[in-house]
């Protein structure tokens, strides 16, 4: 039997992008909203299945439904309100985790999902302000972040990690990348 091993990540250096309109074609910018952030949650349900049938000692469970999610929470500013309030109720969203960061090669986690609920702010007297979002997986691709080519940046390499433009002032954002098929085993 192998043995499985690994160092543990940070959790300072994760990233998560969630898009603000949906639809795969074009594809949706994924905004980098990893500043506004200090906790990334996610959980999966599924519903349980009673197969027993007669004649059997003991109870058959099969996995039904899964319900996958993320929660999100971070520290409230009028900017993470101006980004999350208005996304509330919609559907098709692409979002994309990197648990160990977004450079070349690191764990991504990617696919669509729907904004259930945003709950900002959230303030107490002696305490910071937060905010918390409740974010229902639609899909889950598991891959890697690939290099993505910068096109006609003075002093950057042919190719590297894409950080490219803003679509508002002080989030990154970057091209959703596309989902790579996992080999077979």
């Amino acid at each position: 039997m192998a043995i499985k091993t690994g160092n543990p990540v940070a959790g300072i250096h994760t990233y998560f992008g969630l898009s603000t309109t949906a639809g795969p074609v074009p594809p949706a910018v994924v905004d980098d909203i990893s500043d506004f952030l200090d906790s990334v949650e996610p959980s999966s349900d599924a519903d349980e299945l009673d197969a027993t049938t007669f004649r059997r000692p003991n109870k058959t469970i099969i996995p039904g439904f899964s319900t996958r999610s993320i929660s999100l929470g971070g520290k409230w500013s009028p900017e993470s309100e101006l980004f999350f309030a208005p996304l509330e109720g919609m559907t098709g969203l692409s979002y994309e985790y990197g648990p160990a960061g977004l450079d070349e090669g690191m764990p991504l986690i990617s696919g669509i999902c729907s904004v259930l609920s945003y709950s900002g702010p959230q303030a107490s007297v002696d305490g910071i302000t937060t905010f918390t979002v409740e974010l229902r997986l639609d899909s889950k691709t598991s891959g890697a972040f690939p290099i993505v080519p910068l096109a006609g940046r003075e002093g950057e390499d042919e190719r590297s990690v894409g950080r490219p433009g803003q679509s508002r002032p002080g989030i990154p954002q970057r091209p959703s990348p596309q989902p790579r098929a996992e080999a077979a085993a």
